[in-house]
Formats: structure tokens, sequence, C-alpha cells
């Protein structure tokens, strides 16, 4: 099957737009800029990262303040629903827009109609006028928006840095969305307990000043003729496709979403062994929290990690580790073993993340960016969900040790893929236009 599939469209922009876009200087042969001077990175990357922080303070208030004011569980539930539906109908043509559309434009709107719908669900709050059908309305906006954002800011990196800058960028963006986790669902909470309304408030706030930070940016140049032209579904299928056809791609797709699927069943049963040896919520928030450290750790030290050893060492090693650490997991029962164990099943998270990212962003063309990414994220959000679902099921009904071992199991799989795919995991040349 064919491993790289281009339009003409690829090569599209002179060549002195496309040196200044990738801080390069061209036929002069100057160095690129670092990254702390780049411009349009920094502005990209603060956007982006304000809209996160955002997000998640939203995204965690939205049940929350259901709970507490209607005291209903179904409610809460209607709530994170909505909240989680634009993972499974954005995602794709969500990824086509971001390639059909100016990006940068698209990034705009978004951050600029979330922050006056967010507005309105914290002026209702003040008010008193809470009303469960607006909650969940703005609450699938609010998701829907961070979609479209993560996936125009993913689509945009590589115009924006030098092609040997790229792993070195998207693993500070990986390492950003830790830190936004470890910060806005604690400080969703914290906000929320001062007054209803204020996490709405702070989450309009971000998304105002993301857009400032947007709207600084160059006009991007992400868009060709092709996607104009044809209907939506059309431009999704060819993101499919190219992911199918690609085989490296499509097996690290296919490795991740197992990777997914065993996290969200491993999460679970730590959440549920914390909480069945008696101890408070605030030790679960403490140990989930020692995770989001390690994912933080694991994306900052991935770029190292890539320039020694190949894509397919990368992977092996982590799913070996991984397969190693996974069966103590359910049978540590203090919130420091879990912690630590967590911490170190998280960083192996983090690497493995920025890597599939760095190889999927270098080698998909330009103008097939947000298609593929979409795709990818619904696949992995897919696989999200049945984690959960699946984990809760052998939790109710087996336990914790016995559902620790499916994991294992799993991830056994998983690395029994990687090892089997060796062939497969063989680079090839990145796509730089």
């Amino acid at each position: 099957m064919s491993e790289d599939i281009r339009s003409p469209s690829d090569s599209a922009g002179s060549p002195e737009s496309e040196g200044t876009a990738l801080g390069t200087a061209g036929a002069s042969g100057r160095p690129p800029v670092p990254l702390r001077r780049n411009a349009e990175f920094i502005r990209l990357w603060a956007g982006a990262g304000v809209s996160q922080f955002g997000t998640r303070v939203g995204m965690t208030a939205f049940p929350l303040l259901t709970l507490y004011h209607t005291g209903s569980a179904v409610d809460a539930g209607l709530v994170g629903f909505a909240a989680s539906l634009p993972n499974f109908v954005v995602q794709l043509p969500a990824g086509a827009l971001v390639d059909r559309w100016d990006r940068r434009r698209l990034m705009l709107w978004c951050d600029v109609l979330g922050a006056f719908s967010i507005a309105a669900v914290a002026v209702a709050v003040f008010l008193g006028q809470i009303w469960l059908p607006h909650l969940m309305a703005a609450a699938f906006l609010e998701g829907a928006r961070g979609i479209v954002v993560d996936l125009g800011e993913r689509a945009s990196v590589r115009q924006v840095v030098a092609p040997g800058q790229l792993p070195a960028a998207l693993a500070q963006n990986e390492a950003r969305g830790q830190a936004m986790g470890l910060l806005g669902q604690p400080g969703s909470g914290g906000l929320l307990a001062v007054a209803g309304w204020l996490p709405f408030a702070a989450t309009a706030l971000a998304s105002s000043v993301a857009a400032v930070c947007v709207a600084l940016m160059r006009k991007d140049r992400g868009v060709t003729a092709r996607a104009r032209a044809q209907p939506l579904h059309a431009d999704i299928k060819e993101g499919v496709l190219w992911l199918w056809r690609h085989r490296v791609a499509r097996l690290l797709v296919s490795l991740f979403a197992g990777c997914n699927f065993a996290f969200q069943i491993l999460m679970l049963t730590v959440m549920v062994i914390i909480q069945q040896s008696g101890r408070s919520p605030v030790f679960v928030a403490l140990v989930t929290g020692c995770g989001g450290l390690g994912g933080l750790a694991g994306a900052l030290v991935a770029p190292r990690l890539r320039r020694r050893f190949s894509l397919r060492a990368v992977f092996l090693a982590g799913c070996v580790l991984w397969v190693l650490i996974t069966p103590l997991v359910a049978w540590v029962r203090h919130p420091a073993g879990l912690a630590v164990l967590l911490t170190a099943t998280t960083s192996i998270v983090g690497v493995l993340s920025v890597t599939a990212w760095v190889f999927q962003v270098q080698h998909t063309p330009d103008e097939l960016q947000g298609r593929v990414n979409g795709t990818a994220r619904f696949l992995a959000s897919g696989a999200n969900s049945l984690g959960a679902l699946c984990g809760g099921y052998l939790l109710d009904r087996a336990g914790a040790a016995p559902t620790g071992l499916v994991v294992c199991g799993v991830l056994l799989l998983v690395t029994t893929v990687v090892v089997s795919g060796r062939r497969t995991l063989a680079e090839p040349p990145a796509d730089h236009s």
C-alpha cells in the first residue's frame, strides 16, 4: 500500500513565504530562529495553552455545578455526556474544516464565539437562572470549541517552526497540555467553591485572551483549492483513507488506541482502590495529580529519547516497562505507592504520545493535517470511552486484581504487535512540504 500520498498543492507557496513561516532564512543559510524567540510559535503556543486551560476549567465545572445545584447524579451525567459528545460527532468534520478553511481565522472565531457562549453561562449562574438544557448546550459547544482549536494548532505548528525544531515544539505543546490539566481541574473546583459563576467567567476570559493571541498571528496559508471544491464528507474520506493506507501511521494509531484503552481502565482501577480503602477524595486528587506530573515529565524527555533511539525502540521499551509496572497496581493499596506507579505509567504515556504525534505531523502532507489528526483523535477518544466502560464492568464484577491482569494482557498484546511490526515501523522520509 502507498506510504506517502501527496497532491501538487503540497509545495504551494513561494520560497520566501515558506522560509518566513518556518523561521528560516531560505537561501540566506542563516540558522532558524530559536523557539523561545519565534514570535509566531509563541503566539500559537500561548493562545492554545490559555484556551486549553479555559476548556479544562469549564468542562470540570459543568457537571460539578449541575450536581451541587440539582443534587441529581442523572442531571450531572447528562451534562457530562453533552460535554463528551463532541469527541464522537465533531472530531471528523472539525478536521476537514481545519484543512478547508484558514486555520488562524477558524481558531480565532472559535475562541470569540466560545467566550460569548461561556460568558452567558456565567451570567445565568450569577442571576440564579440555571437551566439544564442551557448547560448541556453550552457544555457541548465548549467541548467542540476545544477540539477545533486543538486540531487547528496541531495543523499549524509545522508552518511556524523549522523542520528540525518540530519534535521540541510538539513536546512543549504536549507538556503544556499536561500542565493545563494539572492547573485547570483543581482550579475549577476552587473557583466553584467561591462562587458558582467564577469558573465560567474564568473560561470566558481565557477564551478572550486566546483570541487576542491568535489574532496577532500572520495569516495561515494551509488551505488548498481542492479541499474547498469538494463536499465535506469527501474531505473526511480523504483523511481516513490516507491514515489507512500509510502503514506506519496506521500501526501507531492502533497501538496508541490500545494504550488509551488500557490506561483508562488503569486510572479507574486506581480510583476504585483508593475509594474502597476508605480514604477521602483528596487522596484521589493527589494521586491523579502525581500522574499528571509524570505525563509532563514524559513529554519533556521524549525529544531526547527520539534523537537517540528509533521509533520502534521507543514504543517497544515503553510497552515492556508498562507491562512490568501494571500488575503491581492491582496489589498496591497505599496511596503513596499508587502515586509512584501511576507517575511511572503516565511518564511512559507522555513519551509515547509525543513520539506518535511528532511522527504523524512530520509525515502527513500539510493539506491533510486536520483530517488525519481528527481521525486519529476520533479513534483515540473511542478507545478511551470503551476503556472506561469495560473498566467499570470488570471492576464491579471481578475486582481490582483481575482487572489489573486484564490491563496487563492488553499491553502484552500491544507489545507483541510492536515486536512483530519491526519492518512496518521502519521510518520513511518525513514530509516537510
